[in-house]
């Protein structure tokens, strides 16, 4: 399966923390061993353009080579970000060896 990139499921949740912080969380959905998660990162990734009104997160995965089990489990990882007016919404993409494998998009909760 290496080298073949499937669609995940990736959903963000965005929790105030405080201040004008939130903890960002990215769940992504994986359907076998192979995939093996990376950091979580704000930014978009590679050669992808964005626009300066959202917030972008980025949770990278590898995808190894060899034998893998089919089994189906959610990687998670938090990060913290600020809210600004100015990026009301945040995008959290799913990257597998640099290929862009899901989104999600919140707006920012009211506290």
């Amino acid at each position: 399966m290496a080298g073949d990139v499937q669609k995940l499921k990736v959903q963000l949740a965005l929790k105030w923390a405080h201040g004008n912080i939130y903890d960002a969380t990215v769940s992504v959905t994986v359907t076998d061993s192979c995939y093996v998660a990376g950091d979580l990162r704000v930014g978009l990734p590679p050669g992808t353009l964005g626009v300066p009104e959202i917030e972008y997160l980025t949770f990278n995965f590898t995808l190894k080579s060899g034998p893998c089990s089919e089994i189906v489990k959610t990687e998670e990882k938090t990060i913290q970000i600020s809210f600004s007016p100015a990026k009301p919404t945040v995008t959290a993409f799913a990257v597998v060896d640099g290929k862009v494998a899901g989104q999600d998009a919140k707006p920012f909760p009211k506290r």
